[in-house]
């Protein structure tokens, strides 16, 4: 009975071209639209690492036509599923291909902005780290690095994600959040420095359930 209340509100909270898709979802939905609006006016070229279905992605190629867009997944079927997506909007600014963050084919520097959202949630902060390494790589210097994470200052989303085995038994587990202090120590340990932070589903920053970062490499 819980699962069937969990899907029902996972679904009618999502927006209506994300229903069904993973990840959809109230908060999912929200990181991508805030992320969106960080990206407005950029140039260049754009890579979102673990794009998954093409939901932030072909948004993305659609707000921004002259930026070059990649998107890249370790998830074929996935891969596949942006692939129509991105063919039913007739875009030919996106570029999407199965790949893994760890071996990504692009030279270094290639890209003026890397994005990850939607990602971390799902490993801990030393795996974050090694992330942000793939994702420094393949970013050129001055260029803009844009990631987010679930605060674990907010006993909400740290109860729910404690919980959510009992209710949703579609995501991968543990579901992890993070004390944004750390996180700011493991940004500036890596070279990188903060531009801006974006404070999602709270007025009271501190407690922000979401919050999105972007950095920029020297």
């Amino acid at each position: 009975m819980i699962k069937k209340l969990y899907r029902w509100l996972y679904r009618v909270t999502s927006r209506p071209d994300e229903r069904g898709e993973c990840p959809g979802g109230r908060w999912q939905g929200a990181v991508r639209e805030n992320t969106l609006g960080l990206c407005r006016g950029i140039r260049g070229k754009a890579l979102e690492i673990g794009c998954g279905a093409g939901l932030f992605a072909i948004k993305l190629a659609a707000q921004e036509p002259v930026l070059e867009v990649w998107g890249v997944d370790n998830n074929e079927a996935m891969v596949k599923k942006a692939e129509a997506r991105a063919a039913e909007k007739g875009l030919n600014n996106i570029h999407l291909a199965v790949q893994d963050a760890a071996m990504l084919s692009f030279d270094e520097g290639f890209f003026d902005a890397v994005i990850c959202i939607n990602l971390f949630v799902n490993m801990n902060i030393d795996s974050a780290a090694l992330f942000l390494k793939y994702m420094m790589r393949v970013c050129r210097p001055s260029g803009r690095l844009i990631f987010e994470f679930r605060n674990s200052r907010n006993i909400f989303f740290v109860l729910k994600y404690k919980l959510a085995r009992y209710y949703d038994d579609s995501a991968p587990y543990p579901l992890y959040a993070y004390d944004p202090e750390r996180v700011e120590k493991v940004v500036k340990g890596l070279g990188l420095s903060i531009v801006s932070k974006k404070f999602v589903g709270s007025v009271f920053k501190y407690f922000a359930p979401i919050i999105i970062i972007e950095a920029r490499k020297a």
